[in-house]
This record gives structure tokens, sequence and C-alpha cells, in this order.
């Protein structure tokens, strides 16, 4: 039997919350000693009528470290930053204006020469709001076990 708990980092990087008009910023994620990082959005039912004014839009940024350990100023991922293949927009990977695109979970793997990202949720419009977090999967790590504990 493989170990898979031992050579996968998980991290919650928001905790689970309802988002109703403010963003959620998860935590960063430093790649440092990680061979490869996927982040999913774990979405609820939303309270509110999702449609073109009314929507949440899921956003990728990286930064490279700033001399400190430390991030410098985060900028918007690219279409070469990401897996699977997409256009983004401003680091946008997914605009869910459909209550049928919400109580789902969106993930996409970084791949992205920066040292730090991070994933946010941006409302437009939410009023009653929406179930919300945010992991990180860091595989292939370069020291293992991984401490899941």
């Amino acid at each position: 039997m493989h170990d898979i708990i031992h050579n996968i980092g998980l991290s919650q990087v928001a905790a689970p919350q309802v988002m109703t008009s403010a963003p959620v910023t998860g935590a960063v994620i430093d790649t440092q000693g990680i061979g490869t990082l996927a982040v999913a959005v774990l979405l609820g039912a939303a309270a509110d009528t999702l449609g073109v004014a009314v929507y949440i839009d899921l956003k990728i940024e990286h930064a490279d470290d700033d001399g400190t350990g430390n991030p410098a100023a985060f900028t918007p991922c690219t279409d070469a930053d990401v897996l699977p293949d997409m256009t983004l927009s401003s680091g946008v990977f997914k605009r869910i204006d459909s209550n049928a695109e919400a109580n789902m979970r969106y993930a996409l793997e970084y791949r992205g020469e920066k040292r730090f990202v991070k994933v946010s949720a941006v409302p437009a419009g939410l009023e009653d709001g929406a179930p919300i977090a945010m992991i990180a999967l860091c595989g292939n790590p370069a020291q293992k076990p991984v401490d899941n504990d």
C-alpha cells in the first residue's frame, strides 16, 4: 500500500466561512521546498441569485521573494502559470455567475516560477452570501515525510 498522506502537504489557506460583500483571500503559500502545488476553492450553495451583476471571481496571484524570505508585490498569474490550460483575465481563473456553478469545487495547478502564491474569491453584488473554504495541496516535497497531523 502506498502512503500518500505523508507525501502531500495539505494546508487550509482559508477557513470555512460565509462570504458576503468582502473578498476572501487565502493565506500566502510558500512553494519553497515543494515540487508541485494545487489549490482548491470549495464553494457552497449561494444564498443570492447569481448572474451578470452578482458573481464571484476566483483569482490566483504570485510573487517573488523580496530578499528577506517574504513575498514582494503580488501580480496576477497568466495562462502559462496554471494547469489545466485556461484563459486567465487579470488572474481570474473562474467567474461563478450562475447558481448552477455554486456548490462545487474549483481546482488548478500552479506551475509558475515565483516562490509565493495566493488565491482569493472576490464577490460582486453578493449580499446574503455563499459558504467558502480554500486548501492547498503541496506535492513532491523536498523533505519527507510531510507532517499532516
